[in-house]
């Protein structure tokens, strides 16, 4: 007597993708959440090589002051160029600095118009809004090439003071 194997039925063999789909889901979401952006641009330039830091404070948008090796830009529109003049601290050697006709006393002048302008138009769009978020805060954004003297970056950031901007964030490159 020959013995029959006994097969069974096959039950519900569908697919169901529900839970795998509710998973990719919350996969998509958390990568999206954790993504981040900067809104800071840094245009490659042999003019300008920032110095490198273990910061981990992101860039917020803010006004942006680039001090170059030749000259110094404020939203990308050029404000005045940087010469060479003899290093009083190193005889023979030559260093960067502002032209003494740009400045009148400790501020530089076109340097400054600039920066009152674009403080007065963000004062002005954030009372126009209405909304704290887009309220003038006076924080502006400072790309210094590391070879340029503290001197320069001194009235530098002394200027942005006087044209209502106190809070300083330099863009430095992050250090792994």
């Amino acid at each position: 007597m020959a013995l029959k194997k006994a097969r069974r039925q096959k039950q519900g063999s569908d697919l169901n993708i529900t839970s795998m789909m509710d998973m990719m889901t919350i996969i998509l979401v958390f990568l999206l959440k954790s993504y981040s952006t900067s809104d800071v641009s840094v245009a490659p330039s042999d003019k300008l090589q920032l110095p490198t830091s273990t910061s981990k404070k992101a860039p917020k948008l803010a006004v942006n002051l680039v001090v170059a090796k030749d000259k110094v830009v404020v939203d990308g529109l050029p404000v005045l160029s940087l010469t060479q003049e003899p290093d009083e601290e190193n005889p023979g050697q030559m260093t960067l600095a502002v032209p003494d006709d740009e400045m009148k006393g400790p501020v530089i002048t076109k340097l400054y118009d600039r920066l009152l302008e674009k403080a007065e138009a963000a004062k002005a769009l954030g009372e126009q809004s209405g909304n704290k978020e887009h309220e003038f805060k006076g924080e502006i954004l400072l790309q210094v090439d590391r070879e340029i003297p503290f001197s320069v970056v001194r009235s530098v950031m002394y200027t942005a003071g006087q044209a209502r901007f106190g809070q300083f964030m330099f863009v430095v490159y992050k250090s792994e």
